[in-house]
């Protein structure tokens, strides 16, 4: 048996275990834990082996120099390859990673966008967001290296240094998640890239500040949102309509973005479920809404949960969609429910502007637009408790109109148009 290791014995926590310890082919000292060591203490203190059959996962002497064996073959073969293969640095290890995550894991457009701004170069044009200029943080300290040369503690100082700027801890964990899941890319294609150990993952991750108390709009405040965008509040008076039809878009405008914000609040779709929203997932007889598709990244993908689902519609935004099915243009099966002047997606970024400036028009406390979906999650929770104040008290509380509104319009579609609704309800 070829023997080229020393085998010691190390006690931790009261158990004892055997350690090997050799150097390998470019000469740096290596240790590797071999396993628990059956052993025992006699009446001087020396070790001795005990009495009796091996417990599992035990070692005697023998079995643990034949283990520290192929720990130290398994070791040489993988730097025999690491020097073998072609120095890769980050910089490319990371564009790997991307194509695995696009085109293997099929993560979502938004997500993929999200990945390639952190990874990006610090000279990239797209490293702008708003007036601040977000720094290029992962390539700026990884960036061009070769990946056997990063270590542990180049990860941990680079993640201190990130403690010390005005970020939160959370974000600093997405950026450790990130290069530990480029490097991990490479461990687990050794033959490959030459490396088989994470070295990121033996950082610790930074704990973040326990959640908050979730706020979300009451039916009264999303009521009053609504109007402020109706009645284009949130429009800058310095910049008047020149036209009677662009007076006429802005107004149509308008009106879709008050129905966008309680649609939003009363049925819990997220933004980009919305978006992509179109006439035929619309049903007005069963009063209820089809999730099957999602607007993300400029791209149509599946919903968050990967699967359709079907939401119920209340009053409120039954009687909205029943005014903006109304419409003139833009109101088949296939066309968007919430569109441009061309029947084009919105732009969500425009649109989040907008909330903006409708909640400072209506006096409300600044939210999230994915705050509106807390809305309707919280109305349900209301009233799967028998609370007063659930769904069924939100309908009544928008508007007591709404609902001959929204039937009065539905017959009329229905009379003017037979089957479309027909359709939709098939669909």
């Amino acid at each position: 048996m070829r023997f080229n290791g020393a085998l010691v014995i190390r006690e931790h926590n009261g158990k004892v275990f055997y350690e090997a310890k050799w150097r390998d082919a470019t000469g740096r000292q290596v240790k590797r834990r071999v396993g628990e060591a059956w052993l025992e203490r006699d009446a001087s203190g020396a070790w001795r082996p005990r009495r009796g059959r091996l417990d599992d996962g035990c070692l005697d002497e023998k079995s643990a120099i034949v283990e520290m064996n192929r720990l130290i073959t398994e070791h040489d073969s993988l730097v025999a390859v690491s020097s073998a293969c072609p120095a890769v640095t980050f910089d490319e290890l990371a564009a790997a990673w991307l194509h695995h995550v696009e085109h293997v894991d099929g993560i979502k457009p938004s997500t993929l966008k999200s990945y390639r701004y952190m990874l990006g170069a610090p000279g990239d044009r797209a490293r702008k967001r708003g007036c601040r200029r977000a720094g290029a943080r992962i390539m700026r300290e990884f960036g061009g290296q070769a990946i056997d040369s990063i270590t542990t503690t180049q990860v941990e100082r680079w993640l201190e240094a990130l403690d010390a700027e005005d970020i939160s801890k959370r974000t600093v964990n997405t950026y450790r998640q990130i290069v530990c899941s480029v490097l991990e890319h490479a461990a687990r294609r050794p033959e490959r890239y030459g490396i088989a150990t994470n070295v990121a993952r033996l950082t610790p991750k930074r704990r973040e500040p326990d959640p908050g108390v979730l706020d979300f709009y009451e039916p009264e405040e999303v009521a009053a949102l609504a109007r402020a965008a109706r009645a284009g509040a949130h429009r800058d008076p310095t910049r008047p309509a020149v036209s009677q039809a662009e007076m006429d878009e802005r107004r149509r405008a308008d009106d879709q973005d008050a129905a966008l914000f309680i649609v939003a609040a009363f049925t819990g779709l997220r933004m980009g479920e919305l978006l992509e929203l179109r006439w035929r997932r619309v049903s007005f007889e069963r009063a209820t809404v089809t999730v099957a598709a999602s607007w993300s990244a400029g791209v149509v993908t599946v919903p968050k949960s990967r699967r359709p689902r079907t939401v119920p519609l209340a009053t409120p935004a039954a009687a909205e969609l029943a005014r903006l099915a109304d419409r003139r243009w833009f109101a088949g099966p296939d066309d968007l429910v919430f569109c441009s002047t061309l029947g084009d997606h919105l732009d969500s970024s425009a649109l989040r502007r907008r909330l903006r400036r409708a909640q400072d028009a209506a006096g409300l406390r600044p939210l999230r637009f994915h705050d509106l979906r807390h809305s309707f999650g919280s109305l349900v929770s209301r009233g799967r408790h028998g609370d007063a104040e659930g769904v069924d008290g939100a309908r009544q509380a928008h508007n007591d109109r709404a609902l001959p509104t929204f039937q009065a319009t539905a017959h009329r579609r229905r009379a003017a148009r037979p089957g479309v609704l027909g359709r939709r309800v098939r669909d």
